[in-house]
């Protein structure tokens, strides 16, 4: 096996081991942790797909990822910007 392509695996497992954490971290009580959390889910999810994209020569890997990070990050900052009153 090329070391490309091992490498590539051990990203894939790193990222599932990320996202696991990162969904015990969501758990607890404080709505920071569960934006903190399903934030770090979406990027580990979206480097994932690129990862697996460019691998399997799947179509649509790098559009649907880039929407995935970008709508992420809107739905992180609105929810904030609701949670944090008229300040």
């Amino acid at each position: 096996m090329d070391i490309l392509i091992i490498s590539k695996y051990i990203l894939i497992i790193a990222l599932i081991i990320m996202m696991i954490v990162a969904l015990r971290a969501s758990a607890y009580k404080t709505t920071s942790m569960g934006l903190l959390g399903s934030s770090v889910v979406v990027v580990a999810f979206s480097v994932a797909l690129l990862v697996f994209g460019e691998m399997y020569n799947l179509t649509f890997y790098r559009d649907i990822s880039l929407a995935l990070i970008f709508f992420g990050f809107v739905g992180t900052v609105a929810f904030s910007v609701v949670l944090g009153g008229d300040k």
